[in-house]
């Protein structure tokens, strides 16, 4: 997998959940450690019983010299095949991760008003990236449900330089921008919509982690979905379960903003949507990566976006016949690295798991009230968006008034 000691693998490391890991464990890797350390174990058995004829003093110079050579071969070859793996750079990004404050997220005094009423649903998801979406132009029936549609808006290259969920999640929920430190004072969405009287509701089928947990807390009414079920267990509940809590807590009256999170297109990509989903044949036999074909994982993944799409399109389809003044924003909190360079996953420095999936359905009554933000929105998904979006965004709609955000960063504003 190709993976260095960073400050972010180690965040990764110690905030995620164990059932992610064990999503990466599997017989083969076990035997493959084990290997890897009797080889290591026989070197140096072998090394402390190796007699060289010449000189002792002149072992260590050739051992140096050895080792210098060996370092710029393979250097040239992999550029920091050496260098990202030294031992001082654990120890440099370990101290990085110890040292770094906690987020603090800013308090609002007052209540605020709101020019706009206007329900938002908002469909956080996983590890889903633009280019495997059909929507954009990818080969691949993935959204056959979606692209019949004519009021859906795909924002094809949007940017996130955070590739994992620890990272990218406080920063889209807040006022962070991509390019602020993550230690300074940031208003929430939440902390903002519940000042403005706004109904948070979030729903989920990930279990919180550490760096957005308090997040979560901050909505009126939190349920999560399989936070029982044993961290052993492969067998974990699918997304569509959230399909009927959805549906069962929404209301008619326009001041309701949803969070859905989904465990999306997250590794192990054969627990994430049911057989009848199974598009795409050969599918990953065994969660040790090297023993899966490139076809077989894309065709896994591939399958996770065709459900994805039954998913969103099954919350449109449920929205169309309230025909409220509602809006669907879907945005995945990543990207994911497809055998690019020879890597997987996601959690790693690659513009693969940059580029995360992201994707606009409003009603007929929303369309009629706000056409000037159609045609921004529609102007505005053609250039280059960041994950600074959606809190800019959201407020935006409902016109938050005595409260600053930026309206140049809203894909509903007339930006410069």
């Amino acid at each position: 997998m190709d993976i260095t000691i960073s400050v972010d693998l180690i965040q990764l490391s110690f905030e995620s959940k164990p059932d992610i890991f064990l999503d990466l464990i599997s017989v083969p890797f076990i035997i493959f450690l084990i290997f890897l350390l009797l080889v290591t174990f026989s070197i140096n058995i072998f090394y402390s019983k190796l007699n060289l004829t010449f000189k002792k003093r002149y072992k260590g110079l050739a051992l140096a010299g050895l080792s210098i050579l060996l370092f710029f071969i393979m250097e040239q070859k992999k550029h920091g095949v050496f260098k990202r793996r030294m031992p001082y750079i654990a120890i440099c990004e370990g101290t990085k991760y110890f040292n770094k404050e906690p987020l603090q997220y800013a308090s609002i005094q007052q209540n605020l008003k709101t020019n706009n009423k206007v329900n938002i649903v908002f469909v956080l998801g996983e590890s889903v990236r633009a280019k495997n979406m059909q929507l954009n132009g990818y080969q691949r029936e993935t959204n056959p449900l979606l692209s019949k549609r004519t009021d859906v808006s795909s924002i094809k290259n949007l940017y996130t330089p955070n590739t994992y969920t620890a990272k990218s999640v406080p920063q889209i929920l807040t006022s962070q921008s991509i390019n602020d430190s993550f230690n300074k004072d940031i208003y929430s969405i939440y902390a903002v919509l519940n000042k403005a009287n706004y109904n948070t509701i979030w729903m989920g089928n990930q279990t919180p982690e550490i760096s957005y947990r308090d997040l979560i807390q901050q909505n009126k009414e939190i349920k999560l979905i399989d936070v029982e079920h044993s961290v052993l267990s492969y067998n974990k509940k699918l997304d569509g379960e959230l399909l009927n809590i959805f549906k069962n807590r929404y209301k008619k009256d326009q001041t309701n903003f949803y969070t859905i999170h989904m465990i999306g297109s997250h590794w192990w990509y054969e627990s994430r949507y049911p057989k009848e989903f199974q598009k795409f044949k050969p599918i990953i036999k065994t969660k040790y990566l090297p023993s899966n074909t490139k076809v077989e994982m894309i065709n896994s993944y591939d399958n996770t976006i065709v459900y994805l799409d039954y998913f969103l399109n099954n919350i449109i389809s449920f929205l169309e016949k309230k025909d409220d003044n509602t809006i669907l924003i879907y945005l995945s909190d990543h990207g994911e690295i497809l055998g690019e360079d020879g890597k997987w996953l996601h959690a790693q420095d690659h513009e693969a798991s940059k580029n995360p999936a992201c994707l606009i359905w409003y009603s007929k009554t929303f369309k009629e009230k706000y056409k000037d933000k159609i045609n921004n929105l529609k102007m505005n998904i053609k250039g280059e968006v960041t994950t600074d979006f959606l809190y800019h965004s959201v407020l935006d709609i409902i016109d938050v008034q005595s409260f600053k955000y930026n309206t140049n960063k809203s894909i509903f504003g007339v930006n410069p």
